[in-house]
């Protein structure tokens, strides 16, 4: 008789959790989009003035001449230049980070539209339950029904600490390539410092341009697993210890996509991915170790149920 009843309101609680999950992300990446909306207009202003910059030493302002008469013109419009390229990378980069969100922020509220009446049906289900458990109060119905209760919850709390290793790995995964990118490109610009020539500089901007675009897949990983995290300390009893992974993670985010040709800045980068993995790795570990427990109580109450109602 409960057995069908537990395993609806099971499910049923496992979709409010999943609503509950979503509207939870739909209110982060709409503050998180306001910030980068912010973020946008200053790197656009940015933009514009060094822009500017460059238009008045190709000009004939007094300071371009002057700098011309002292041959120094050319190396400070380059420098210039150079720092034209950077805002447009961090603008473009801003500008697409803005994409992003709008988009996952359009996935989350058409999939909330199929949570709209799980809550009511949740509700009669349980209303229902109490109506037949007043009617069987035996201590057997009672060590029942607390079992049932807990292997609910124990399966829901596994679910959330699955999903959080899972993202965990992806990450690790993401970061690791993104190494192996990193250590071509400084792998090839030492030959390029020794003067390796056109072949070996293409080699270099190769590896940079696809450690760059791994880059990307890093960022929305980092993010989901920094959520996945969250949702286990939020929705189980479990305590997965993430203080400073915020500031960390926002630190990786803002420490890419500017300036990779520089043999200095590959080797931060890779710093970077090496101290990502280096958090990441002792977290996994910690949330392993809680999957075996709970699989461990789950597989208890299991026995204890079937020793109920084989008894």
């Amino acid at each position: 008789m409960y057995t069908e009843i537990n395993k609806e309101i099971y499910e049923l609680t496992e979709r409010i959790r999943a609503k509950e999950k979503l509207v939870s992300q739909r209110d982060m990446l709409s503050k998180e989009l306001d910030r980068k909306r912010i973020k946008k207009d200053n790197l656009y202003n940015e933009l514009k003035k060094e822009k500017e910059d460059v238009e008045k030493l190709q000009g004939l302002s007094f300071s371009a001449i002057f700098l011309s008469l002292i041959g120094k013109k050319e190396d400070r419009l380059d420098k210039e230049k150079e720092e034209v390229l950077t805002a447009e990378l961090r603008y473009e980069e801003a500008l697409q980070t803005i994409r992003e969100l709008d988009k996952e922020l359009k996935e989350i509220n058409n999939q909330l539209r199929n949570f709209t009446d799980v809550k009511d049906r949740y509700d009669k289900l349980i209303e229902e339950k109490e109506r037949l458990l007043l009617k069987d109060d035996s201590l057997q119905g009672r060590r029942l029904r607390e079992s049932l209760n807990s292997m609910n919850e124990l399966k829901l709390d596994i679910k959330e600490v699955d999903e959080a290793i899972y993202s965990g790995e992806r990450a690790v995964s993401a970061l690791n390539e993104m190494r192996e990118h990193l250590k071509s490109a400084r792998d090839w610009g030492v030959w390029d410092v020794l003067g390796g020539g056109i072949f070996v500089d293409m080699a270099k901007h190769s590896a940079i341009d696809k450690a760059n675009e791994v880059s990307h897949k890093v960022q929305s990983l980092l993010k989901s697993f920094q959520k996945e995290l969250s949702d286990v300390n939020e929705f189980t009893d479990i305590k997965v210890n993430i203080s400073g992974f915020a500031s960390f993670a926002d630190f990786f985010f803002d420490g890419f996509f500017v300036d990779w040709f520089v043999q200095s800045k590959i080797n931060n980068s890779l710093d970077s991915v090496n101290g990502a993995i280096s958090k990441i790795n002792p977290i996994l570990k910690n949330l392993r170790s809680n999957q075996d427990t709970l699989n461990n109580q789950l597989s208890e109450r299991e026995v204890e149920v079937k020793r109920i109602l084989e008894g």
